[in-house]
């Protein structure tokens, strides 16, 4: 195989290269194992088998059995996430075409396929307000929250303050202008020792809950979606989600230095 082309693309063009490259790397090393699975006919098998070693992706270690190399171990795991990310995008392909992605920090683009578990709650015409009501129970449920928010919502403020008690928050620079008019946001402020606040220029929304995601990316002219709202519960969606909000934390102002 040329050095110069994609080992993931030469790999990807053989549904056989693809499926038995995996099933190594799933500890499925001998030959008859392999045939076994029926990834395909016997002789796709054996081909694809001669094609991954010619290009050094598998090899025959002393056990005589089958084992991918450390090129095929990258390769395997780019492809599984690459199909995973898939997943992610196949779980409402309506949504990941009209909100803007790029309001995320770039890493976290790339790693999109930790959310593979997650749905996406939509208002209906007879449930115009389903989203935000999921939001509104699950903040209310939670113990402790971390949350960013680009707008001010005054349910979801109502719940967070009544069910989270240890909690950080982060503020959008105008949403904070907003509430620094009313008296009600320093009430809340000095009846919550245990919440943090800091400010950020941040358009989407997110909330780390008791084990719960949440996220609301913006649309694509920018404006914030109430209409829908993108959850998760599984422990990689949880771990994207604290990274995603200490890197905004990190980037914030403590609130009383911004004031």
């Amino acid at each position: 195989m040329d050095n110069q082309r994609s080992f993931v693309e030469y790999v990807l063009r053989s549904g056989a290269r693809t499926d038995v490259l995996l099933s190594i790397t799933d500890d499925y090393n001998s030959t008859q194992e392999l045939l076994d699975l029926d990834l395909a006919s016997e002789s796709a098998v054996y081909n694809a088998l001669t094609e991954l070693s010619e290009c050094g992706l598998i090899y025959v270690p002393r056990t005589k059995r089958w084992a991918p190399t450390g090129m095929g171990s990258v390769v395997a795991t780019l492809i599984r996430r690459q199909r995973e990310t898939e997943n992610v995008l196949r779980i409402d392909t309506e949504y990941w075409k009209r909100h803007d992605v790029t309001a995320l920090p770039v890493p976290f683009r790339y790693y999109l396929a930790d959310l593979s578990d997650g749905t996406v709650i939509r208002a209906t015409d007879t449930q115009p307000t389903q989203a935000e009501r999921e939001v509104e129970r699950r903040l209310a449920a939670s113990d402790s929250a971390a949350v960013v928010a680009p707008i001010y919502n005054e349910r979801y403020s109502e719940a967070f303050y009544d069910g989270c008690n240890d909690s950080r928050l982060v503020l959008d620079a105008t949403v904070l202008a907003d509430l620094l008019d009313d008296d009600g946001f320093e009430v809340e402020r000095n009846e919550n020792d245990g919440l943090d606040i800091r400010v950020a220029d941040v358009s989407f929304a997110l909330g780390v809950l008791d084990g719960c995601l949440l996220l609301s990316l913006p649309t694509l002219d920018g404006s914030y979606d109430s209409r829908t709202e993108f959850v998760a519960e599984s422990e990689r969606a949880c771990y994207w989600g604290e990274r995603l909000f200490e890197q905004v934390w990190a980037d914030g102002t403590p609130i009383d230095e911004h004031v």
